[in-house]
């Protein structure tokens, strides 16, 4: 690495760690931030509709995906026969005395983001953090069997609004749902198939100059949230659980350019 790019990686290194400090210390302890989360009772009550998220397999996690020093506060849910996934979430606003809405992409449709594992590879140079996501639906079809079609997407938070960069997709053919696929095709971004193995590699090559993470996320079901609703306190706690479940461990150091 030539001396100038060894500059400009310090240089961006030290400005992240100048503004990740300017933010915390704007917004405070993450035990304030916790209060402020917990507080928003209006989100579930209003918003959320507990008792229909809890049939349908709802679950929540506090994360600070973006590492911008506000946490956020992430939904899923999962419905319908053809187990159509939504998601969505709130992050702690820059004053620090409530929440944003934090968006979605439409393209993103059918993420599987509820996972306690998640691999992320960040751009030390620029700061981002991308999480990849499969999405996901299941369909029966005219034969009997079922149709299981999907993507990988690389996921990255970036001033409340989450950006998705489709990595390929998937188009399988199933007897059963739990039987090993009949007939498959699996696509890279540009529509060029590919076999399985490269499918299970595009991650993998598309951030090819990131460094890649382990990141552990503490899901919890919204069952729990709704038995807690009645005390801020317990609601409180709960949020901790997950926030303290948070974790990232670096699992591979990749060549930095």
């Amino acid at each position: 690495m030539t001396t100038i790019r060894r500059m400009g990686l310090a240089l961006a290194l030290a400005a992240g760690v100048l503004l990740g400090g300017a933010a915390e210390a704007a917004m405070g302890e993450e035990e304030q931030q916790l209060d402020v989360l917990s507080t928003q009772k209006q989100i579930w009550e209003r918003e959320m509709c507990l008792d229909e998220a809890i049939a349908q397999d709802g679950k929540f996690v506090v994360t600070d995906l973006d590492r911008n020093g506000r946490l956020e506060l992430l939904f899923t849910t999962t419905a319908g026969p053809e187990e159509r996934i939504e998601n969505w979430g709130y992050e702690v606003n820059e004053q620090g005395d409530g929440v944003a809405l934090i968006k979605f992409p439409e393209a993103a449709g059918d993420l599987v983001i509820d996972r306690p594992l998640v691999t992320m590879y960040f751009a030390c140079q620029i700061g981002t953090r991308h999480y990849v996501f499969s999405s996901s639906r299941w369909r029966p079809n005219a034969s009997g069997g079922w149709t299981h079609r999907g993507g990988l997407f690389g996921l990255c938070l970036w001033q409340g609004t989450f950006r998705a960069e489709p990595l390929g997709s998937f188009h399988e053919l199933h007897e059963g749902r739990d039987l090993s696929p009949v007939a498959a095709v699996y696509r890279d971004r540009d529509a060029r198939v590919i076999d399985e193995a490269a499918y299970r590699n595009l991650a993998r090559e598309t951030y090819n100059y990131y460094h890649l993470f382990e990141v552990k996320l503490g899901w919890v079901k919204v069952a729990e949230l709704a038995k807690a609703m009645g005390d801020r306190e317990k609601v409180r706690a709960l949020f901790a659980r997950s926030w303290a479940d948070f974790r990232e461990k670096e699992i591979d150091v990749g060549p930095v350019h």
